[in-house]
């Protein structure tokens, strides 16, 4: 039977606010089943490393906007050295940050580390789509493009790279319905909450029940079987192990 995976979330971050723990255990019933959540801070890290669970993949990497991301280069090789990690990020470019050089810089070298220990990369695209392409095709790498909400000229860019994408809350809208259709019909997606304690809203018991929600909506607004989506999400996340 075919269960449900959180692409990208927050999980060390989430914990501060909440026990994820309970909340992972409620989600069970609902077939959602396994987590790939992102550090971004050595606090997250250090979180992920002493709450071990084998429904938890976690990444780590520098972030090109986060201004609480406290990383260096050197934390992330210790883990690929390690191999705690599945994937190098998220990383990428963010046209929020005006130091398009530097971060360009560490987006490189972070490149060069998924490279040297063949790790998948965890994409954070926010403009600058040509420019990360140009970069990306360099590589022959596995990359997991997260929320991806931009042009559609730019998702066919990616689509050409060995790319899956995140399908989000933010595709739900009707200015993003051809980009919605076109993720679909690439056969090339799998569903993210993107959770952290500060996207918790009042009253909200579990946010981690969130994506099953989000695939319903999904299912409705593209008419497109549920189970079918959920079958082709895990198809991709096997293609990663």
């Amino acid at each position: 039977m075919a269960f449900i995976i959180d692409a990208h979330c927050h999980l060390a971050n989430l914990d501060v606010l909440m026990p994820v723990k309970p909340l992972m255990d409620e989600t069970k019933k609902f077939g959602l089943d396994f987590w790939l959540s992102s550090a971004l801070t050595k606090s997250e890290i250090a979180w992920h490393q002493k709450n071990p669970d084998k429904r938890i993949a976690y990444s780590a990497g520098i972030h090109p906007y986060y201004k609480e991301c406290d990383l260096e280069l050197k934390d992330i090789e210790k883990l690929c050295i390690e191999k705690k990690i599945w994937a190098i990020g998220e990383i990428g470019l963010d046209r929020n940050n005006p130091d398009f050089a530097g971060q360009l810089k560490i987006f490189i070298e972070q490149m060069e580390l998924a490279k040297q220990y063949n790790l998948p990369v965890v994409l954070h695209l926010v403009g600058h789509i040509s420019e990360a392409y140009k970069l990306l095709k360099q590589y022959k790498l596995p990359y997991l493009v997260h929320g991806y909400a931009s042009s559609l000229q730019g998702f066919k860019e990616l689509l050409r790279l060995k790319s899956f994408f995140t399908i989000s809350e933010r595709l739900l809208k009707w200015d993003k319905k051809e980009l919605l259709k076109a993720m679909i019909e690439s056969k090339r997606y799998l569903f993210e909450t993107d959770i952290t304690r500060d996207y918790v809203q009042e009253e909200e018991t579990n946010p981690l029940l969130r994506l099953n929600t989000l695939i319903s909506s999904v299912a409705e607004f593209a008419e497109i079987p549920r189970g079918k989506l959920i079958e082709q999400q895990q198809k991709n996340f096997n293609s990663y192990e």
